[in-house]
């Protein structure tokens, strides 16, 4: 690669893939072949302070690789997808929930090799969106039924569903997954086959 190339390809290249990635309704990043954020477009930085991070909307190349900010066993399972892709030139899709207290929400994941095969483009789109208004006794009600003997509510690392001890079915509660001292990381069946067969 010579002085005027980056991930991407050439400068001409790269400003339209950045032209393109900012035309997106959803958030899109370039990432470089050791996984590190090349380019985040303006959703990306949108989505992060209405969310409640903004020192992501500026501060998101840290040069560390996207995966290293994934919590464990996820960090592990999307590394080895992304790097898949990037050896094998194959492009790799993943729809997923990503919701709030408040906001039931399912995106899509596609990543694709950039032309140049240098990088992947990683585009998220926004497939449902629905308002759950929960009162404050509702969630405390929620919380007491999903409270295991120990006192912690075990959340799904991938999927975001609580476990209910009664019956070690996985639902999916919002609320109670913010601000609570008695959370506790786990992975659902389902997630556990997906993600490692």
């Amino acid at each position: 690669m010579n002085d005027d190339e980056g991930v991407g390809g050439s400068a001409v290249d790269r400003e339209r893939l950045f032209a393109a990635l900012e035309a997106e309704p959803g958030s899109a990043y370039l990432l470089g072949r050791d996984l590190s954020l090349q380019y985040v477009n303006e959703a990306w930085k949108r989505f992060a302070r209405d969310n409640g991070a903004p020192g992501l909307s500026s501060a998101w190349n840290t040069g560390q690789p996207i995966t290293w900010h994934f919590q464990s066993p996820l960090r592990e399972s999307f590394t080895l997808k992304f790097q898949r892709a990037l050896l094998h030139n194959e492009p790799f899709h993943l729809s997923y929930e990503c919701s709030s207290a408040n906001v039931y929400r399912q995106f899509s994941m596609r990543l694709r090799p950039t032309p140049a095969q240098d990088g992947l483009i990683v585009i998220h789109s926004l497939l449902t969106e629905a308002r759950l208004p929960r009162e404050a006794a509702e969630r405390a009600a929620l919380g007491a039924r999903y409270t295991d003997a120990r006192g912690i509510i075990v959340q799904c690392s991938a999927c975001g569903r609580v476990r209910l001890p009664e019956t070690a079915s996985w639902h999916w509660a919002p609320g109670l997954g913010t601000q609570r001292p008695n959370l506790s990381h786990g992975i659902c069946p389902t997630c556990h086959f997906q993600y490692y067969g």
